[in-house]
């Protein structure tokens, strides 16, 4: 994992990506380095794409300009108080360049009509008065309004530039050199596994697609196999409280994450319950839940509790021995992993997980040539039962441990 991924994960939130505003800090720094490094000129010419008109001559002190994130737009403007993402200030020198990677330009509203973030950036820098500058749009997804005449600079062509000035740049330079190609390897790098580098599909996904198209039906058929074992399997037992969710949707445990059935305490969405049983394949991480290889869709069979409880706490000191004891000698042949998780998104939360698994590469290895649905429906029987037959005290500590 790269210098920028691991600072890029303390910024992620459960509500937003922070991919924008990280990278606006991140080039930021970049142009900063660049200006100490000596290349600011070659920037502003040649990645940013400024008419010779509006660069700055070979004698600018380019040092001297401060690189900025997070400019407010003071009184006396369309536009006060927004912010535009980067800003370069030097003396006779103003650029502006908004960051753009999927989402849509705002607009304002004032009397004097309705414009889009880029005119009244565009407004704003024109009214400083200097000879040097400009507005710059780097974008990824997003495109340019379609009166935009200014510069537009792909994340995709910033990333081709940056990889070209790398083979550039002396092999053992200054020391501002040498912090300017630390720094640009690793903004390459992040670029790369954010997928912005550019478009390429190789031949071989594209005639995956019928193939994908195939599995997911085979996982609809096993699903099928999965629910009428669920259903069965619930029947005449004393937690009887346990439906299949109301509605049609049942959270992550869903297509096409999950192919099957799930219950919960008196059929609540699983999105609103801490306690969930489900027979199935999973094919990806539902509710911090995924196949053991990934990639690999699994037949799975499960009990999720989520509960603030910590596993230190009297309530769950030798639950998960239990546990796996109880679902042992239940179904000795079956692989039943039995251990507590983090919660992904509440540190306050802890969930536990019960669950056998088949991967489908297994269930082909065991079936050969023939059809997976006797298998299959062995597996999610006695995987089921298993689950189903654990003694009603544990159940009813279940019940008890929910959050």
């Amino acid at each position: 994992m790269t210098l920028l991924s691991r600072l890029y994960t303390y910024r992620a939130t459960e509500a937003r990506s922070p991919t924008e505003d990280f990278l606006s800090e991140a080039f930021c720094e970049w142009l900063v380095l660049a200006a100490q490094a000596g290349i600011m000129d070659r920037v502003l010419r040649e990645l940013l794409q400024l008419p010779a008109s509006q660069c700055p001559p070979a004698a600018y002190d380019f040092a001297s300009i401060r690189w900025s994130t997070q400019h407010r737009i003071g009184p006396g403007y369309r536009g006060t108080g927004k912010r535009p993402d980067l800003v370069g200030q030097g003396k006779d020198f103003f650029l502006l360049i908004e960051n753009k990677i999927g989402a849509a330009f705002t607009q304002h509203e004032d009397e004097d009509g309705s414009a889009h973030q880029l005119a009244l950036y565009r407004d704003y820098q024109q009214r400083q008065d200097l000879p040097y500058g400009g507005t710059v749009l780097l974008t990824h997804h997003t495109l340019p309004p379609p009166d935009w005449t200014g510069p537009v600079l792909p994340w995709s062509r910033t990333h081709r530039w940056l990889v070209r000035l790398l083979g550039t740049l002396p092999a053992r330079g200054k020391p501002a050199e040498e912090a300017l190609k630390y720094w640009t390897r690793h903004l390459i790098a992040f670029i790369e596994e954010n997928q912005m580098n550019g478009t390429r599909i190789a031949l071989s996904d594209l005639i995956a697609i019928p193939a994908y198209e195939r599995l997911q039906d085979g996982m609809r058929g096993l699903a099928a196999i999965a629910r009428k074992e669920l259903t069965t399997l619930c029947k005449g037992y004393a937690w009887g409280d346990f439906k299949v969710p109301h509605g049609w949707t049942n959270g992550e445990f869903n297509e096409s994450q999950f192919f099957g059935g799930l219950l919960t305490p008196d059929g609540v969405k699983a999105n609103d319950s801490s306690l969930i049983v489900w027979l199935g394949v999973l094919a990806k991480p539902a509710y911090g839940i995924g196949p053991h290889i990934d990639g690999i869709p699994e037949l799975s069979v499960g009990i999720g509790l989520w509960t603030e409880q910590p596993p230190s706490a009297p309530e769950c000191t030798g639950l998960t021995e239990r546990l796996r004891q109880d679902l042992s000698a239940l179904a000795p042949n079956m692989n039943w992993e039995v251990d507590w998780m983090p919660h992904a998104a509440d540190d306050e939360i802890f969930s536990l997980v019960a669950r056998a698994r088949l991967s489908l590469i297994e269930l082909h290895q065991q079936t050969g040539e023939d059809f997976w649905d006797d298998a299959a429906q062995s597996f999610f029987n006695t995987a089921g039962k298993a689950v189903f037959s654990l003694p009603a005290e544990i159940w009813e500590k279940f019940r008890t441990l929910e959050s």
